[in-house]
């Protein structure tokens, strides 16, 4: 089933950038191809098994518009969790991920979004070995352009994934397979600040 899905994200990125071949409006001052940096501010809740808080999130990326429609996304982002049944400990979440973004109206000011990718996640904790698992993520959003080089917006975002490896040391160089995957699933909301 996992498998599955990963190759369903795999076609369906391919399938994106495939009709990105769309003329491009290279005077259109919305326009939407070239570098872009975005900075992302929000929350995130992780899967109920990992008795976690839900923590605060940042995130950074490098993308590039190939169209005025598709955007290709390198990022990475972490959150901070406080363990629901001893609050001085905290958990460390990290993801590094490559996704595509699609526009609905890309000329436009205010501009829906649907992103899909494929992403990498570790989850340590003080003292415990760390967890590591791929799988997908996606999203929806919104964004609004500021001023010519400035969009602000809000994305609502899923991932889907299950922890698969354990680390066996603690400078993260080794993993181990899990005899049974961990439910890894995340959530959460959004704000971004991108740059054209």
């Amino acid at each position: 089933m996992k498998n599955g899905k990963i190759i369903l994200a795999m076609a369906t990125l391919m399938a994106i950038s495939i009709g990105a071949a769309m003329p491009a409006r290279a005077k259109d001052k919305n326009s939407n191809i070239g570098l872009k940096l975005n900075l992302g501010l929000g929350s995130q809740d992780v899967a109920k098994e990992q008795n976690l808080e839900k923590g605060d999130m940042a995130s950074l990326s490098l993308g590039y518009g190939v169209s005025q429609r598709v955007t290709l996304w390198l990022g990475a982002g972490g959150s901070k969790h406080t363990h629901v049944l001893d609050s001085t400990r905290d958990s460390d979440f990290v993801g590094v991920e490559l996704g595509v973004q699609y526009k609905f109206r890309p000329h436009e000011k205010f501009r829906p979004y649907g992103k899909l990718g494929l992403g990498t996640y570790f989850l340590g904790t003080e003292g415990v070995k760390a967890l590591n698992g791929g799988g997908v993520n996606w999203a929806l959003g919104a964004e609004y352009r500021l001023l010519r080089f400035l969009s602000v917006g809000a994305e609502l975002f899923w991932k889907d994934f299950d922890y698969t490896k354990q680390a066996v040391d603690k400078d993260l160089k080794d993993f181990k397979d899990l005899d049974e995957p961990i439910l890894g699933n995340t959530r959460g909301i959004m704000i971004n600040f991108t740059l054209h």
